[in-house]
């Protein structure tokens, strides 16, 4: 593969990127064709030579010489998966415009698929296209020039370095980088910059050890970010914080603060748009980032093209510039990071056997990070609640995924509601938890 970040056109992605991206894409392709929640794909021991398909396919027509002596892992992907896979990374590299997806087929190592992206991507076809994480709904895809995301990332690296008073040496990325998020700033920052990344285990190692120095940046979201708090470890100085995915209680921010961290960056978007604004505290309204116009509280217009963008939030604005949030459109809450609906979950709680109704929120910051559920029984089973309780946990365990899985239930004779009858929140019993 070739190693070059330049190419005729300007800045390009380099190869080592690119197949950072694909072992991130294809991980998660993989774990949702198996259909187990609980599978692990090992891709960080994935490299060019990795087979994709399974290791007795291994042929003489596949360059069995070559192959065979540097074959060192096999993903073990059966045809149906090798087809769902090769159609995932030209959606995502956009290699239907070149014609070329087929040769996805054709090849047989990770090495090959990434010399073929690298290959369309010289012929000019540069758009990536991210997901929607479509927990509890449909995936949605949102394609991205890549003059957007280039300019999004020079941007972001005068303000960290601005933000920091130095430059960025190393870059610390605890998110997955085939999302839009973890790809600007884990991926395409790192080639922008020309600095070192670690990833995933190696990076939490280095970050719950504080073996940080200065000018690292940890990319990371709240989820993460509370939990390094709740550690009351000391950061050495000058080292940045860059979280998103959602909002970040503000005294998490402040613990961190008090912990040494240098500065907390807050990037708020969305896969559909990219960055849209930026701040340094959390006491202040967010930037609008160059890219953007306001049309109004919920909808931008792309300065350059004039295309207009619904969000999923409500933006109040202070100025034509500055924003604070309101709330979700959409009812989503986040939860660790990926985006889950509440409400869908409900009425499938609300379908199972022994539940009447149900409700399902995110507990407040005091109460954790999860989502609860409050569950009016059916009479026949109100005898019996830790039973019913225990059977809600392990129908979530085999149908929802980690995020969407309520921690706690609590069962009560009436749903919470508040003085004008409408649904309110619940307080936690310690011994509705499981």
């Amino acid at each position: 593969m070739s190693t070059s970040s330049l190419c005729a056109s300007g800045f390009e992605i380099s190869a080592n990127s690119l197949l950072e991206i694909s072992k991130s894409l294809i991980a998660d392709e993989l774990k949702t064709l198996r259909c187990d929640p609980q599978v692990v794909v090992q891709a960080a021991d994935w490299d060019e030579h990795t087979w994709i398909g399974e290791p007795g396919e291994l042929s003489a027509a596949t360059h069995t010489a070559q192959a065979g002596e540097a074959l060192s892992t096999s993903m073990r992907a059966d045809s149906l998966e090798r087809l769902a896979l090769a159609m995932r990374v030209a959606d995502v590299f956009h290699l239907r415009d070149s014609g070329l997806e087929d040769y996805l087929l054709r090849f047989k190592t990770l090495g090959e698929w990434v010399d073929l992206i690298w290959q369309v991507r010289q012929q000019g076809s540069r758009r990536l296209t991210f997901f929607t994480s479509g927990s509890s709904g449909q995936p949605k895809a949102c394609a991205h020039a890549w003059p957007n995301l280039v300019a999004e990332v020079e941007y972001c690296a005068h303000l960290f370095a601005q933000t920091l008073g130095q430059p960025i040496q190393r870059i610390l990325a605890l998110v997955p980088c085939h999302h839009i998020y973890g790809c600007l700033f884990s991926v395409i920052l790192a080639d922008w910059l020309q600095k070192p990344v670690l990833r995933a285990q190696a990076a939490l190692s280095e970050v719950h050890a504080r073996r940080l120095e200065a000018g690292d940046l940890i990319v990371a979201f709240p989820f993460l970010w509370k939990q390094l708090a709740r550690q009351a470890q000391p950061f050495p100085g000058g080292v940045l914080g860059l979280t998103s995915t959602g909002p970040c209680d503000a005294q998490v921010i402040y613990q961190l603060r008090q912990q040494g961290l240098a500065a907390m960056v807050e990037l708020y978007g969305a896969s559909e748009t990219g960055g849209i604004g930026v701040r340094t505290d959390p006491r202040q309204p967010f930037g609008l980032l160059p890219r953007w116009q306001a049309v109004d509280g919920d909808t931008l217009m792309e300065s350059a093209s004039g295309e207009q963008y619904p969000l999923n939030d409500t933006l109040s604005w202070q100025d034509a510039r500055h924003f604070t949030l309101g709330g979700r459109l959409d009812q989503a809450v986040a939860v660790g990071g990926i985006n889950v609906f509440p409400q869908r979950i409900a009425e499938k709680l609300a379908a199972l056997p022994g539940v009447r109704e149900a409700r399902v929120r995110l507990m407040h910051p005091q109460e954790g990070d999860r989502l609860k559920a409050f569950i009016l029984p059916e009479p026949a089973y109100a005898d019996d609640p830790e039973q019913l309780i225990q059977s809600l946990h392990e129908w979530c365990y085999e149908h929802l995924s980690a995020p969407e899985r309520p921690r706690v239930f609590t069962l009560g004779s009436h749903l919470p509601t508040n003085a004008l009858g409408k649904d309110s929140d619940w307080r936690l019993k310690e011994d509705t938890t499981s």
